[in-house]
């Protein structure tokens, strides 16, 4: 059977005679890099796929509340890199990039009062030479 070149690693290889269009050697590093590269690709064309593994880990997630926080604890120093990596992708982002905050979408604590009166800002840059405010007052509705 002819040699192919190792998609991953670009070694040269024999096929397996039950796989002939074979393009990955059997390499663990190669096999794992194939493996990304089919799980990426199904992700972005498989709407049941993308949803599943999205609740898979968010379950995760919700069951290991506090792992990456006993994760940065245990190793510093990637926390420190991580933390001048983020300094150069905000360092890298147009000024109307950095004026949104990096935050979940779930970040408020939820104990906001019901009722009352507020006052609402315009905080896009575009609106503060005319400052927009709007002064709101939320009651409930029984």
């Amino acid at each position: 059977m002819e040699k192919r070149w190792c998609s991953a690693c670009g070694e040269a290889f024999e096929p397996r005679p039950q796989a002939p269009r074979q393009s990955y050697c059997a390499k663990a590093e190669c096999q794992q890099s194939r493996k990304r590269l089919w799980q990426r690709t199904k992700r972005k064309t498989d709407h049941d796929y993308h949803e599943n593994q999205a609740q898979a880990q968010s379950n995760w997630r919700g069951d290991h509340p506090d792992y990456w926080r006993r994760y940065r604890e245990s190793h510093p120093d990637y926390a420190a890199d991580n933390r001048q990596q983020q300094r150069r992708r905000n360092a890298k982002r147009t000024s109307r990039q950095r004026e949104k905050a990096i935050a979940n979408s779930d970040a408020s604590s939820g104990t906001l009062p019901v009722q009352g009166t507020f006052r609402l800002i315009a905080i896009d840059p575009v609106t503060w030479a005319g400052r927009h405010e709007w002064l709101v007052q939320i009651t409930s509705v029984s």
